[in-house]
């Protein structure tokens, strides 16, 4: 009996271990056919990529909202971006700032005073030159060979990597606005010598040029804090202006640094008399971003310097329409100074524009992808009109252009590498088929003002200086000293003759060897 009931008990020990065997397999089976199913729907669940670009107003790109559908619908990547606000540049880089100190880097981005040469030297952004031929052809033909020379010379390791994809400019963007109306009701033609220029500031001062019966509500021309974008001032006197920084350019035979040179000397004196006089808006170096914006959008000011992009241009001629039916525009022609050849400066190379993160290799390519999209011309029509309902609508089966409406409309985080003219012939032809009749009118203008902006640039020889020839001087890449001199001078507080300490100033801390390496450059560049 013991026997049979100890075989008894080790037949149920089997039986029962056979079970949990068995059991043990089943669940193994049922776990690795969970995780396939995993595996398949991750492999097919669409990528996103986090993009941060300039920002003055748009919406966020938010995910699963119309701009991200849209990329989504065309590239198969979707694509977003948290709301950055851009204020001239300055709030957007304490923000990516605090993202690079956080290591929570954006996909994709633009770099802004200089960041991509730290970020490469750390090996936080991609090495794209393998890449971007293979995922981004359009990007890759499309920008001159001589602009990715400069993008190459700009490696801060000195191997020739591409560490960005730079905005290129061979139309020219930048001009000066002025409002034809204005000028129609105070009885002057376009100014064609600075002693007219004068004449016309002044009498948009005095004359109730803008017709509301107010001769005090009106602002002749003005600019923002730390002399930016006043560039129009600048360049009669022959100073190689960009957005209110000076830059380098030929001066007495050799590349120099256009803040130190005589001609900016005598734009500075002749911007003093133009201050006095209230002529120059007394509150130019107070003026945030969204203060000058303002003024030109509430029809305030008869003269201003900004991008003729469509985008840009178009919101301020709507904003302004909106309010004053009459208003006109016209591209100021280029002014000489006594002495001076006045031109607006134009870069071939206007700036780094997007870098990657240095994350996996498969967001690398999802970027250059998106890139690529939108920089192919047989999507150029697709990328104008944009997501239906945010860009356009139909009507009657027809596309219709929006106008720019920043505080309901998603900002598109992706835009064109190349601007040439053969691009704005194409989308000033799309607006004149798309837009409503009502808007022609500001079309008239826009069409008027980019064109003529390409009779006045001149491409200066610093075009695609490197950030990395400031290395160690950090003052002289911000353009610190320049500016308080400036400024202080400009508004009577300093006399005309601190300028010349200012020069010494420049050279005594750092200027000198900042000089001798941007005349390197220049020497390698030019020869390729």
């Amino acid at each position: 009996m013991k026997k049979k009931a100890l075989i008894l008990i080790l037949v149920l020990g089997l039986l029962s271990n056979l079970l949990v065997g068995c059991g043990g397999k089943t669940e193994k089976t049922d776990s690795t056919d969970d995780n396939k199913s995993t595996e398949k729907e991750a492999s097919t669940e669409t990528p996103y990529i986090e993009v941060w670009t300039s920002n003055a107003g748009f919406l966020a790109p938010e995910k699963g909202g119309p701009v991200c559908e849209w990329i989504k619908e065309n590239t198969g990547i979707g694509v977003y971006s948290p709301y950055v606000p851009w204020e001239g540049g300055n709030a957007y880089i304490q923000k990516l700032n605090t993202a690079i100190a956080s290591r929570e880097l954006p996909d994709m981005f633009l770099p802004w005073k200089g960041v991509e040469t730290t970020l490469a030297k750390q090996g936080a952004i991609a090495d794209l030159t393998d890449l971007l031929p293979k995922y981004a052809p359009s990007v890759w033909e499309r920008i001159p060979e001589e602009v990715w020379n400069i993008v190459k010379a700009a490696d801060p390791n000195g191997e020739g990597k591409i560490y960005y994809i730079p905005k290129v400019d061979i139309y020219n963007s930048y001009g000066t606005f002025v409002r034809q109306d204005w000028l129609d009701r105070v009885g002057l033609d376009m100014p064609q010598t600075q002693d007219e220029l004068v004449k016309m500031l002044e009498a948009f001062r005095d004359q109730d040029a803008d017709g509301d019966g107010n001769t005090d509500n009106e602002v002749p021309t003005s600019g923002r804090e730390f002399g930016r974008w006043m560039d129009q001032l600048y360049g009669i006197y022959g100073v190689a202006m960009w957005e209110g920084y000076p830059m380098w350019d030929i001066y007495e035979g050799e590349l120099t640094y256009s803040g130190v040179t005589k001609n900016m000397r005598a734009a500075i004196e002749w911007m003093r008399e133009l201050y006095a006089e209230k002529l120059l808006d007394n509150d130019t170096f107070l003026n945030a971003y969204s203060d000058w914006q303002a003024k030109i959008t509430s029809g305030q000011l008869g003269m201003w310097y900004h991008l003729a992009g469509v985008s840009s241009a178009s919101s301020r001629f709507d904003a302004i329409l909106q309010i004053q039916p009459d208003a006109d525009f016209n591209p100021l022609p280029n002014i000489s100074a006594e002495g001076y050849e006045g031109f607006v400066t134009h870069q071939l190379h206007n700036r780094p524009e997007y870098v990657i993160a240095n994350k996996d290799e498969e967001t690398i390519i999802n970027c250059l992808k998106v890139l690529e999209w939108f920089n192919n011309p047989d999507n150029y029509e697709t990328v104008v009109y944009g997501p239906e309902g945010v860009r356009h609508e139909v009507k009657d089966g027809k596309k219709i252009i929006l106008p720019v409406d920043k505080a309901n409309m998603e900002l598109i985080p992706i835009s064109g590498i190349v601007k040439d003219l053969d691009a704005i012939e194409k989308n000033i032809a799309m607006q004149r088929e798309n837009i409503d009749e009502s808007r022609a009118k500001m079309m008239d203008a826009f069409e008027r003002v980019a064109y003529g902006f390409q009779e006045n640039n001149k491409t200066i020889a610093g075009d695609g200086l490197p950030s990395l020839v400031f290395e160690g001087y950090p003052d002289i890449k911000s353009h610190t000293l320049y500016q308080e001199y400036m400024t202080k001078i400009i508004i009577g507080e300093w006399p005309i003759e601190k300028f010349d300490e200012f020069v010494e100033l420049w050279y005594n801390r750092g200027g000198t060897e900042v000089t001798k390496k941007a005349r390197e450059w220049y020497s390698k560049v030019s020869s390729n």
